[in-house]
């Protein structure tokens, strides 16, 4: 997990254990008041109550530190907690949702090109996993929920970009791509009927139609079901050697 101090610009790397966890417990509650006896709970749950009284003022001061918030205005102190007040602009989180809505609107509306500009500038804004380096004591918890709902907006936005440039028929683009995507996640079908929309639109049609039946050996061998209707639709438009009509999408 890292931070961006004001004066600097630079990313740091958030140091120690307690302040990273005590931070993403503070963006994950996303500009609400966290109780400090939630946060002692979440952030210190195996430590006896005399160890752990100063303990969240202690951690609030070393990372007000790093952000250079010497009165206390990005982590501000509440009557019964703290709260981070960020300006939604500087959260990435945020930008990154905007930019994904943005994007699915515009590809939804036939500008691919716009879409693919606007998705691009979403998924730039990921620099590795959410929360990486925070322990989650928790698997249900704020922290471990948000990470799954900026995952999920990853995926999302990865896969409007793909449709993006499929409709711009960038199809040799993207083929490299989508091929790691699937031997990086196999049982995530939707990327499959888009590889063979990649292949088939470079003139692949034979690795297009292998695609669809590495993807049905893999299914009936290892979940004893057949592919999905939209690898299904594919493959038939394939086999039939119909071309997608210019601008459209799978999906």
């Amino acid at each position: 997990m890292e931070l961006r101090p004001a004066q600097s610009g630079s990313w740091r790397p958030v140091p120690g254990t307690r302040p990273r966890s005590l931070l993403a417990r503070l963006v994950a509650a996303s500009g609400r008041v966290v109780l400090t006896e939630r946060l002692l709970s979440d952030v210190w749950p195996d430590e006896p109550p005399a160890m752990r009284t100063k303990a969240v003022a202690q951690v609030v001061h070393r990372l007000r530190r790093l952000l250079g918030d010497r009165h206390g205005v990005l982590i501000a102190t509440r009557p019964q907690g703290y709260e981070l007040r960020i300006p939604d602009m500087e959260i990435d989180a945020i930008v990154a949702g905007l930019l994904v809505e943005r994007g699915r609107a515009r590809l939804a509306c036939g500008d691919a090109a716009s879409a693919s500009a606007l998705l691009g500038r979403a998924l730039g804004l990921w620099r590795g996993e959410p929360y990486d380096g925070v322990e989650c004591a928790d698997p249900a918890g704020p922290v471990a929920c948000h990470g799954a709902h900026l995952a999920r907006l990853r995926v999302t936005a990865l896969e409007s970009r793909v449709d993006a440039d499929l409709a711009l028929e960038r199809h040799r683009e993207v083929i490299d791509e989508l091929s790691g995507l699937v031997a990086g996640n196999p049982w995530h079908e939707p990327w499959w009927p888009r590889l063979m929309l990649a292949l088939d639109g470079a003139g692949r049609r034979a690795d297009a139609l292998h695609t669809y039946q590495r993807l049905r050996t893999l299914l009936v061998d290892g979940l004893g079901v057949e592919p999905g209707p939209e690898a299904r639709r594919v493959h038939q438009r394939i086999l039939r050697g119909e071309r997608p009509a210019k601008g459209c999408r799978c999906g």
